[in-house]
């Protein structure tokens, strides 16, 4: 499995990517490197000379297919990927946590594209698609054998478009017709425990700013009276590497390893936290489950192995590897899995993921509860519906 997450229409996520840029002419290619390039060119004037359907040549299209065919054949399916130009354009938008869209976070499970995670608050979670939906139709029309960038090309359109989205759930069919809407996600939300001194932190992507949207977040709940917290990481399909470091060194001492990066030789590296004073020290749970993805994992995996938090809820995605993102001349870009990250302890997390210290699924009919619903139920009511939550409160130490 891989995770894949397309930000724009759908999300605004990332798969911890890091950002380069890389160029290397045809003068600079190997021997065989060149005998392959001219090997296409070859096809191309073929396809160009003879194709009985002159009119259905388009030179873009072919150059993109050959582009995505060549990064099909490294095997790394869902997460090494071709974007477009306008592909990027909204990953790169969608990083800013501002998007049009229906609000669906969507990953690559062998043959299927399953919902991760809808957006709080966005027409496809007020209409009802939940996480573990298969996506198998758009607009009356099957999309089993469509890849993600295949679904979002059918998805996205302009604002106050409706868009019907088909999912199998259960082994049922289910549709939902879905207006496409300007979404303002923030990454953070957070709410007191009624009548405790916990407070319910949720983080629901590593967007651009997510880790000072954290650290605001938990500047008002400790003014608010908070002393201890739950970190609530469930269905956090991941984002920007940084950001996770960043967020990771907020609660443990300067020069603590956040992750360990293994690159293609085989090289590992120690990837250490700055660090800072006021958290480091404050009791915490960690909340995942497998919709908890690439810097998800990293945190909540740094966190259980440096002995700084008690990890509850499920095993995650287990994603574990590195991408960075190479753009090509004309606006396009190939985002490229260029090292595998290791828990501090060394755990490979590829396929694997984090287990958590305290296992716990959730009940039949139990849903996630967010903080936003913490404002209007009681504890109880809360408990009664989130079997992890309840559990992630009772693992917490008192002060």
């Amino acid at each position: 499995m891989r995770l894949l997450v397309f930000a724009g229409i759908l999300v605004a996520t990332a798969v911890g990517a890091f950002y380069a840029g890389r160029s290397q002419s045809p003068a600079t290619l190997g021997e065989r490197d060149q005998e392959s390039l001219d090997l296409y060119a070859e096809a191309l004037d073929v396809v160009r000379d003879d194709y009985v359907d002159q009119g259905a040549i388009d030179p873009e299209k072919l150059t993109y297919g050959a582009i995505e065919g060549m990064l099909d054949t490294l095997g790394d399916e869902g997460h090494t990927r071709f974007l477009t130009p306008e592909e990027r354009e909204q990953n790169q938008e969608g990083l800013s946590g501002t998007y049009v869209g229906i609000g669906v976070q969507l990953e690559a499970r062998e043959d299927d594209v399953v919902v991760t995670a809808p957006i709080e608050g966005s027409p496809a979670e007020e209409a009802g698609v939940e996480s573990g939906d298969v996506v198998v139709g758009v607009d009356g029309e099957s999309v089993r054998d469509e890849d993600i960038s295949g679904i979002v090309s059918k998805v996205k359109g302009p604002e106050g478009t409706r868009v019907e989205l088909t999912v199998l759930r259960d082994g049922e069919e289910r549709v939902f017709d879905l207006r496409r809407e300007e979404i303002d996600s923030p990454a953070v939300t957070w709410a007191r425990l009624p009548g405790t001194d916990v407070a319910h932190v949720r983080l629901s992507s590593f967007s651009d700013d997510a880790a000072e949207e954290l650290r605001v977040a938990f500047e008002e709940a400790r003014a608010d009276g908070a002393g201890r917290f739950i970190f609530d990481l469930r269905d956090n399909p991941g984002g920007r590497l940084d950001q996770a470091v960043e967020a990771a060194g907020f609660f443990l001492e300067p020069g603590s390893v956040a992750y360990v990066r293994k690159d293609a030789s085989g090289e590992r590296e120690e990837i250490e936290v700055e660090g800072e004073p006021g958290l480091t020290d404050a009791p915490l749970v960690v909340l995942v489950n497998n919709g908890s993805a690439s810097s998800s994992e990293i945190v909540s995996g740094s966190l259980r192995d440096n002995d700084r938090a008690t990890v509850v809820g499920q095993t995650t995605f287990g994603t574990g590897t590195v991408l960075s993102e190479f753009e090509l001349d004309d606006g396009s870009s190939i985002l490229l899995g260029v090292a595998e990250w290791l828990t501090p302890d060394g755990d490979f997390i590829r396929e694997t993921g984090i287990e958590p210290d305290v296992k716990v699924s959730q009940g039949e009919g139990d849903e996630a509860v967010s903080p936003t619903d913490l404002r209007e139920t009681s504890r109880e009511e809360a408990f009664e519906g989130d079997a992890q939550l309840r559990a992630a409160f009772e693992e917490l130490p008192e002060q």
